[in-house]
This record gives structure tokens, sequence and C-alpha cells, in this order.
């Protein structure tokens, strides 16, 4: 089968280390991939300030030159919020193969909230319906995209998968070292990943003066020091003390040996999210699970079927929840080893390779499908 996987190419964010470990599953597998994207968001640093939509719209034109689409059995299509990817299948002609949208994003916020551009948003909505095969990331995904958009086409759900390659050696010299040696031998909860709107960080410091068990927490990723959009001023200090369960922010973005690392040495991992209409389920529980690590988390979008009987669900928005499932997992060593239990029965689900083999199957058929219509 011949892919050409279109989404971004670079280093940062959550996208690219997705694409890297699918692209190598496929491969392993027998497909042909070819990638195409972009290597960041639409965003000049030096102005601070993103593309205007002219530009975003050229580099898409640009995109678009370099397909050649009788070279392909299918397309297929990833970007999230910021990614001019989004845009292309708006520009691309009617004559093309099939193409699967793994859907990363229920509602792209680049052009309705970073560069307001109606007829763009517009036509990206009305581009993603007529897709000819969709892959969620949760039957919530599922739902709400039913829910919003008008299309027949076929789907499969198949979890996110841990984006840490096999093999890779969990290690840190740089600032999660140093944080690291401040836990100690302490139980230690973590979460990584970038800020966002749905991470509720108020949440998880209110629950951590509430708990009665001395443990650590660790929160680690970019913009953690950004108050804009932590909503709580993080960036004068790197431990926030008057808690009994110490939470420690390392606020930069962690490399595949990096979260290797946090993952060996965590206990347990805390997502304490809020509802957003953008917001699908995480990628980085799975980073977790597939290492056999439970995890206490808030019931919003696919958090309870990604977890299962791996770890705890709360409710949203109440931080004495969420200090007693922390609690509960730092004072009972034996409960906190039977939820690793489950959480390594179902490690399996959580694997590139799993992964791959599902999308490639639903691949096939949609292709099948696509040629006999």
């Amino acid at each position: 089968m011949r892919i050409l996987l279109i989404g971004p190419t670079g280093n940062g964010g959550s996208l690219p280390p997705y694409l890297d470990i699918l692209t190598t599953a496929l491969r392993g597998r027998g497909a042909h991939i070819d990638r195409l994207g972009t290597s960041g968001p639409p965003y000049d640093t030096g102005r601070s300030a993103f593309w205007s939509a002219e530009r975003i719209l050229a580099a898409t034109e640009q995109l678009l030159a370099r397909i050649h689409f009788d070279d392909y059995d299918l397309l297929s299509v990833h970007y999230g919020n910021l990614e001019i990817e989004q845009l292309l299948p708006t520009l691309w002609p009617a004559r093309r193969p099939p193409a699967v949208l793994h859907v990363h994003s229920l509602t792209p916020t680049l052009f309705t909230t970073h560069v307001p551009e109606p007829p763009l948003a517009a036509a990206v909505d009305r581009a993603a319906d007529m897709m000819d095969g969709f892959v969620f990331f949760g039957e919530y995904g599922r739902g709400q995209w039913d829910r919003h958009h008008r299309s027949s086409a076929p789907s499969i759900v198949s979890w996110l998968p841990t984006t840490i390659p096999p093999g890779c050696r969990p290690t840190s010299d740089g600032p999660l070292h140093q944080a690291l040696a401040q836990c100690g031998g302490s139980v230690t909860g973590s979460l990584y990943g970038f800020a966002a709107p749905w991470k509720d960080l108020g949440v998880l410091l209110a629950a951590c003066r509430r708990v009665t068990d001395r443990c650590k927490t660790l929160v680690a990723g970019p913009f953690w020091d950004d108050a804009a959009q932590t909503g709580i001023d993080l960036a004068r200090r790197g431990s926030i003390e008057k808690v009994r369960a110490e939470v420690i922010v390392v606020p930069t973005y962690l490399g595949p040996a990096d979260r290797a690392l946090l993952i060996r040495r965590s206990d347990f991992a805390v997502f304490p999210y809020r509802h957003h209409p953008a917001f699908q389920g995480s990628g980085a529980i799975a980073d977790y699970l597939v290492h056999g690590i439970p995890v206490v988390a808030t019931d919003v979008a696919n958090m309870a079927e990604l977890i299962g009987d791996a770890g705890i669900v709360t409710t949203p928005d109440d931080p004495t929840a969420f200090a007693a499932a922390i609690d509960r997992i730092v004072d009972d060593g034996t409960y906190r080893k039977a939820l690793a239990t489950n959480a390594a029965r179902r490690a399996h689900q959580f694997t590139a390779n799993h992964h791959a083999a599902e999308c490639l199957r639903f691949y096939a058929g949609v292709i099948e499908s696509r040629g006999t219509s």
C-alpha cells in the first residue's frame, strides 16, 4: 500500500512524535510511506504573531504543488488546532486517492481564534466532511464529531499509542534530572505536556492542599510558567512548597528519553482536565498505561474509556475527590500495585504496532470501498 502521510514534520508539539512512530510502525508492516508537512505552526517568533491568512494560503499552495496524487493509494491526513495542513484538503482536486482524516482536534482554532477568517474556517469544515474515512481516538470524539458534521464515511476508534519508541533509553541531564532529584524516594505523581485550556492545574494545586499523605507531584512541559496559559503564576518558582503534596514545575519540552525517565520514576500519573470543545482525549496517558503506570484523572472526553480499571476517575472541578484519589494511591501500596497490574494487562492496546495494524486494516477497507463505488 502506497500512503502519503500528511502532517507536521517538526520536532516540537504532540503531533510529530505520533506521526514518527506511526510512520515507523506502518513501514514495519510493509506499507510504503512518504511524508509531507510543515516544520511548525504558522507563527513568527520575531514578531510574536501568527502569519497572515494570505501567507498561510501561499504556504499551503506550495505544499499542494509537491503532491503527485497518482503515486498513492491513500492519503492519511493529520492536523491539530494550528497546523496549516488543515487547509490543504480545501485546495486539492476532486480526482485524488481516498483520504482518511485522523481527527486530532474536534474544532481547529487556527482560522477562528488565532487568524480569524470565517470563510477559511468554513472551508476547512466542508473539506473534513468530504473525507473518505475517519480515525478517532475515542468514542467520545466520534460522538462529538457526528453531532457537528455531516458525513456517512466509515470510521474506527483506535486509541493514540505511546510516542516513546521501543528501546528508548530513559535519560535526562537537564532540568528534569534536577527536578527528579528533589523527589528522592517519595511516592511521585506526574503530568507532562503543553499547558492548554483544558488542563486544570488549579484543581491539582487545590487537591494537593487537601491530601493527607505527603508525596511529590511533578508537572513538566512548555508554558507551565506562562500565567496566560495556566491561569496561575508559576514563573517565579519551580516548586510550590505550601502544600502537603509538593508540586514541582519543569517548564520545558520533554523529548522521548526525558519522558521515558519521568515515567520510570513515577508511581502514578495525574490528569486534572476540564471540559473544552476542542479536546477529545489525551495522548500522553498512553505513555503511562503502556508502561503499567496507574492514572488519576477527571472524567472528561475519552479519559474514562482510556483508563478503564487502570486508575481512578473523578468528577471535573472537584479537588476534594481528586485529593481522595491521590491519597488512596499513595497510602495503599497494594491497591497501587493492583492498578499497575491492570494497566500492564491493557498495555498492548497502546502500542504503535497495535495502532498501525488497526489503521492499515481500515485503510484497506476504505480503498476497496472507494474502488467499488
